[in-house]
């Protein structure tokens, strides 16, 4: 009795497990009216609980037939097919389909279902969902477990991105090390040499009223100032050595990255987004700059420094892409007035274009990042009106070395990528297709709390 008693104690509420698993759940009653549902149905469904509950599920599933008013007997809809030709089998409404699975107490699985509700603006949402019909403290119920299509092909694609970002990162790293050494020593050498050049100058001009160092088989070499300029000219290729060798070696730095952990802080991430703004104002004052601040976030545990980077290069590199772009449509604009007088706005080279950058702020909800679940994680948008980014690289934009641009390296954007990992977040790009040039936007997701300990 005493064990019965304890077990029945034991036993976890029914609210508090679903509000706690990674699926959707809705809980239906015999009326087919949604009585409960937990938060992960609220964020795939993007309707708050309020709104739903009492509401019934067809509204949801099935609105076109919430709309008629009437359910279809099996009579009906076999005699409407007698009508229109033979069919294989009959067709059941959704709500026959409730009454057979709570009738023979058999769950049934839709695939590929499209969602329309006029609650949330004509929401339009491919899920999966089961209906499972249960017993509860003696009350028929239906369990509706929802599975987003998009949702699950989005961490799919998160997680297979990852393992190739770490793939193509462990590769460079590994090239990075073989040319790092052979570097070190070419500099050194060209180093040597350089100090040789300079001592043997040194003694020509010590010397040079008896030319000892001049060699008969070279003619050419018969002046104390041929001699100086053929010394200057080798010193300046040694000079070329050093420079382009210190070029490669500082390129090689980017690949490696950095080995330092983030220096943990709690920080308002506004903070290092307006001195970054301020860095862009100064630099590009044609820009628009268009806020969108959450000011009620919680604080955020970050390297502010890191961020700063962050922040930078993908402000930089949407702001480079609209003065791209603005000088494309004056090109444009030009070209097309040429066989024409200018006019005042063609002679000012006017163009109906305004650089617009938009940066956005908010909390995520119940958000996946790379297989870890999140209750509430810090979302940022940065979108510019530039040229867009190919269609064709916007899947590779994040690997070492991929650029669109003759003067960059590629390694902006992997920067970003490696800092964002090591703050446990994830990135994504989109380009889409506007009457004013594209809109790219670059989305990160950083928790607010990071693990206390770092390996």
């Amino acid at each position: 009795m005493t064990a019965d008693f304890t077990a029945a104690k034991t036993t976890p509420d029914l609210a508090f497990v679903s509000q706690h698993l990674f699926t959707a759940i809705l809980w239906v009653n015999d009326e087919l009216s949604i009585t409960r549902l937990n938060a992960q149905a609220e964020q795939l469904l993007a309707i708050s609980s309020g709104r739903l509950i009492n509401q019934s599920i067809l509204t949801l599933l099935a609105p076109d037939e919430l709309k008629s008013k009437q359910s279809f007997s099996i009579d009906n809809l076999t005699h409407d097919a007698s009508e229109n030709g033979p069919l294989d089998e009959p067709i059941y409404s959704l709500t026959e389909r409730f009454n057979q699975a709570q009738n023979y107490q058999q769950p049934f699985i839709d695939h590929d279902h499209v969602i329309i509700t006029p609650l949330n603006g004509n929401l339009l949402l491919s899920v999966d969902y089961s209906v499972t019909p249960v017993i509860y403290e003696q009350q028929s119920y239906f369990i509706i477990e929802m599975w987003g299509k998009d949702r699950q092909s989005r961490i799919s694609e998160e997680q297979r991105q990852q393992q190739q970002y770490a793939v193509a990162r462990h590769m460079l790293r590994s090239v990075a090390h073989e040319i790092k050494n052979p570097l070190a020593g070419i500099r050194g050498a060209a180093q040597l040499l350089q100090r040789q050049f300079i001592k043997f100058s040194d003694a020509a001009t010590a010397n040079h009223d008896t030319p000892a160092i001049s060699a008969p088989s070279n003619p050419s070499i018969d002046t104390h100032d041929d001699l100086h300029k053929m010394n200057q000219k080798l010193r300046n290729y040694t000079d070329i050595i050093i420079s382009e060798t210190d070029r490669l070696t500082h390129l090689i730095a980017q690949l490696l990255g950095s080995n330092q952990l983030p220096n943990w802080q709690t920080l308002n991430v506004h903070e290092p987004l307006e001195h970054v703004l301020t860095l862009v104002i100064s630099q590009y004052p044609q820009v628009t700059i268009q806020r969108d601040y959450d000011l009620s976030l919680p604080e955020l545990c970050a390297d502010k420094d890191q961020l700063i980077q962050v922040f930078l290069n993908i402000i930089n590199n949407a702001c480079e892409s609209m003065t791209e772009f603005e000088q494309t449509l004056r090109q444009h604009t030009l070209s097309e007035s040429t066989e024409l007088p200018p006019t005042d706005a063609q002679a000012d080279n006017h163009i109906d274009y305004e650089p617009t950058l938009q940066i956005q702020t908010r909390v995520a909800f119940q958000h996946t990042i790379v297989g870890q679940q999140h209750k509430q994680v810090l979302q940022i948008t940065i979108t510019d009106n530039g040229s867009g980014i190919d269609p064709a690289l916007i899947g590779q934009i994040f690997f070492p070395m991929v650029t669109s641009r003759a003067a960059g390296t590629g390694l902006g954007l992997s920067i970003v990528q490696d800092i964002i990992s090591h703050h446990h977040g994830m990135i994504d790009a989109s380009s889409t297709e506007e009457a004013h040039g594209r809109q790219t936007r670059f989305t990160l997701y950083l928790p607010f709390t990071q693990p206390v300990t770092e390996t």
